[in-house]
């Protein structure tokens, strides 16, 4: 099966598609996003509105390719009107991790993998990770290092509060 089912099928496209992505992240950048760390972070919402804009026959489809009870791993899947896999994402959530994942981790998940999916089909604005990856990052970073003062006060001070020599 080619992309294209007859030749005047192929004969009425005037734009190529390196065009039409430009275009798309030219809309993309227009469209208001997050700000993120001084970042304008678009939004997953926001660049599946532009895959739709650009590409309204092509597909998106999300499949959950492992699932417990506190975990979750979710592939997601950009296609040509052809089924052509262009584009792949994944991702993984725990349900501890956050309060949103707490009730609603498979939801979050799949937002993620669709937007990696869409990231690597083109569509990523200035970043890759999710802002749901980008503040859990941030989060963790921040507890690190709480966790490492924390441990330089015990290193330096005994239970009283005394300074160790």
């Amino acid at each position: 099966m080619t992309e294209f089912n007859n030749q005047a099928e192929l004969e009425t496209i005037t734009v190529s598609p390196q065009q039409v992505m430009k275009q798309a992240q030219q809309r993309l950048m227009e469209l208001s996003g997050q700000n993120i760390h001084g970042k304008d972070y678009k939004t997953v919402a926001v660049r599946v509105k532009v895959f739709r804009e650009f590409w309204p026959s092509y597909g998106l489809t999300t499949n959950i390719v492992e699932k417990t009870d506190n975990h979750c791993l979710i592939k997601a899947i950009v296609y040509s009107p052809a089924n052509r896999i262009l584009a792949t994402g994944y991702a993984e959530e725990d349900k501890k991790t956050n309060k949103v994942n707490m009730t609603s981790m498979i939801e979050n998940c799949e937002t993620s993998a669709v937007g990696r999916a869409l990231g690597i089909f083109g569509l990523a604005g200035d970043e890759m990770a999710s802002a749901n990856e980008t503040e859990k990052a941030l989060a963790k970073e921040k507890l690190i290092k709480e966790q490492e003062s924390e441990q330089r006060l015990k290193d330096n001070f005994d239970e009283k509060g005394k300074f160790k020599k």
